[in-house]
């Protein structure tokens, strides 16, 4: 029954959306439109920008769930931003209700823990320290959540895969000899 609610809850937010703005919707605005009470809502989310959240992170993991690797990074990252397509008016209307760096900070805690799992896995045999491990996972993260968020700033074109062929182009082999010159070192 939780995770209908919480469904529930974030069909009636991104319903909202539609009408007005992120900043202009409340939690009584929420409940009316699902036909629960607020004491439902805060049994789940802490406030309206905890259920955003909490949509992203649903939203990302129907495209990280099966794992990223070597092998299928651009399909999930092009998949994921296909995604995020289909739910433009969502996305766009939380990047103009947030600030930037709040959507940085939501997209970076999405893209993170995969693009560590890639990067250990590319790691391989090679002697790295964690302190420089850490540091090529965030260089690559910090890349990729850029990328996204320059493209829903710039409103979310649908020729945003030419850049992102662009991007595929340069991080080919760029983890890899990252890696060869961290181990170096």
């Amino acid at each position: 029954m939780s995770l209908l609610t919480e469904k529930a809850l974030a069909a009636s937010l991104k319903k909202l959306l539609e009408k007005k703005t992120l900043n202009k919707i409340t939690v009584r605005d929420i409940t009316d439109d699902c036909g629960v009470n607020r004491q439902t809502f805060y049994y789940h989310f802490h406030d309206v920008y905890d259920l955003v959240e909490w949509i992203f992170t649903q939203e990302a993991q129907k495209y990280l769930s099966d794992g990223i690797d070597a092998k299928n990074w651009r399909e999930v990252i092009s998949d994921l931003m296909d995604g995020l397509l289909e739910e433009k008016s969502f996305v766009m209307n939380a990047y103009y209700s947030l600030n930037r760096r709040q959507l940085e900070e939501f997209m970076q805690k999405l893209a993170r823990p995969a693009i560590s799992d890639l990067v250990r896995q590319v790691e391989g045999a090679r002697i790295i320290s964690e302190e420089d491990l850490e540091f090529v996972i965030d260089i690559a993260t910090f890349s990729l959540v850029g990328i996204i968020t320059e493209w829903v700033a710039g409103g979310m074109k649908p020729e945003y895969k030419e850049k992102l062929d662009r991007l595929f182009v340069l991080l080919d082999g760029t983890l890899e000899g990252m890696l060869d010159r961290v181990a170096k070192r």
